[in-house]
């Protein structure tokens, strides 16, 4: 077993984020109840629905795209792009999202640092390095 470790991350589309430092991606799919009034051994039986993506990315406030922060609220970025370090080609998690909330963060002591949320808008492609 290869042990990964996160690479980069990098969102384009109205604003353009190449300073991300920490990303998260939830992949989930829903779960249709299909049990009927005749179910043996009354377990619920189910089959798989709708896949869904979403997830969140912090990176460093760039000050000129700061003030580009509020039109990305509901706009689909065309492209984020998530990447793994592994040996050989790094693998990459890929997809359009929309931003649904921007939160910025200043410490005395550290970097302003802002945290996009995001939801996928369509497929989520994912390529393994090899």
């Amino acid at each position: 077993m290869a042990v990964v470790t996160g690479l980069g991350g990098s969102v384009s589309g109205v604003t353009i984020v190449d300073n991300v430092t920490q990303w998260s991606i939830t992949m989930t799919a829903e779960s249709i109840d299909t049990t009927d009034m005749d179910a043996t051994n009354s377990y619920r039986t189910r089959i798989g629905g709708i896949k869904d993506w979403s997830g969140s990315y912090t990176a460093l406030v760039d000050s000129l795209a700061f003030a580009n922060y509020d039109t990305d609220l509901g706009a689909i970025a065309a492209t984020a792009v998530f990447s793994l370090a592994t040996t050989g080609t790094d693998s990459t998690l890929t997809g359009a999202i929309v931003v649904t909330d921007v939160a910025v963060t200043a410490t005395l002591d550290n970097a302003v640092e802002a945290v996009f949320s995001f939801d996928g808008a369509g497929p989520i492609t994912i390529l393994s390095g090899s």
